[in-house]
């Protein structure tokens, strides 16, 4: 961040973008079809640089821009899910966070039949100072862990989250089909051999989550240093309260205030329910000065945990999808120690 603060973000920026790009873009063959979705509160830079490695690639991308939607996980236009039929790949590449939350996202992805690949309110620093920094080999390393990770989530029962802010919750997370976890070991943004089809992508990349059973989770989860709303680096943190799946308080001071006007305003009755997922990060390149869930949720030991929309389980359904980020967390699954406060172990 300093090197923006210092000189700004000149249009020959480019160069180095681009580069930060090859890895997203590296199974694209001449001929594929992707749309890139974007706003108008994006860096142009960023999505330039997008554009123009799809197309060194030989790859069909086409833009869909619309001005910045009211609040994050708003519907797109429309006429965007119409721009997603055909699609081989969805790339979301917005200043508000889409994920699948949102009912008109996930017509997009029906209406393409490929993945969507989650780079929302990615910056030029994210992408030249921190996660999106990473090598192949970063990558290969991440997909280790994540796979290990993975295996202690498809044969555990129970999990339980702690940090010295006060988090202190359990659920059950059993329940998942064998072997859901084991494409988790396949590199992001490739190809299934079988079909010839796109696998998904976030970028940056790392993180191993996890979705609980409905109605299991109870404890408080502590969001301290920032959630997708409101945005930027947070003062004072913010308590939720749940009991059986279910978000009965948020505690705190402004920003508190805040996330329930927000759920209030914007979510529906399930957007209080846990859903969502926990998740840990696993990329050491991610900047702890960062003030982006983009960047945060992929923070090496830190965890995002979202309330709302379910995406592996499909049981809660809601029109949001929350996630706030706890800085260094303790996970145990039954009983193994999968994190120590910040520092992963297996």
């Amino acid at each position: 961040m300093v090197m923006m603060e210092r000189f700004g973000n000149p249009a020959t920026r480019i160069i180095s973008l681009m580069k930060s790009m090859q890895i997203p873009v590296s199974s694209v063959q001449p001929g594929d079809r992707l749309l890139v979705m974007t706003d108008d509160a994006m860096d142009p830079l960023i999505w330039q640089a997008l554009m123009a490695a799809i197309n060194e690639k030989g790859g069909e991308g086409m833009l869909c821009m619309w001005p910045r939607l009211p609040h994050h996980f708003a519907d797109p236009p429309q006429m965007a899910v119409e721009a997603a039929r055909g699609a081989d790949a969805i790339i979301a590449l917005t200043s508000t966070a889409m994920s699948n939350a949102s009912p008109a996202s996930r017509a997009m992805r029906q209406a393409s039949g490929g993945p969507m690949w989650l780079m929302e309110e990615l910056t030029a620093e994210i992408l030249l100072e921190g996660g999106g920094r990473v090598t192949l080999d970063d990558i290969k390393e991440m997909d280790q862990l994540r796979d290990r990770i993975g295996e202690l989530y498809e044969r555990g029962k129970r999990i339980r989250v702690e940090a010295d802010n006060g988090t202190n919750l359990t659920a059950e997370i059993g329940g998942y089909p064998a072997g859901f976890f084991s494409e988790w070991g396949e590199l992001p943004f490739s190809r299934n051999p079988k079909t010839g089809k796109f696998r998904g992508g976030t970028w940056p990349y790392g993180e191993a989550h996890v979705e609980p059973v409905a109605g299991t989770a109870n404890g408080t989860v502590v969001w301290e240093v920032t959630a997708q709303y409101p945005p930027g680096r947070w003062r004072d943190p913010v308590a939720l309260v749940i009991k059986d799946g279910r978000v009965i308080d948020i505690q705190g001071k402004t920003e508190a205030e805040q996330v329930r006007w927000f759920l209030e305003t914007y979510g529906d009755e399930n957007s209080w329910l846990m859903g969502g997922e926990i998740a840990i990060g696993l990329n050491k390149l991610c900047q702890p000065d960062a003030d982006s869930v983009r960047s945060w949720k992929k923070h090496y030991g830190a965890m995002h945990f979202g309330i709302g929309h379910g995406a592996d389980r499909g049981k809660i359904v809601s029109v949001l999808r929350l996630e706030g980020i706890i800085e260094k967390i303790t996970m145990v699954i039954d009983d193994t120690v999968v994190c120590d406060k910040g520092k992963i172990l297996v």
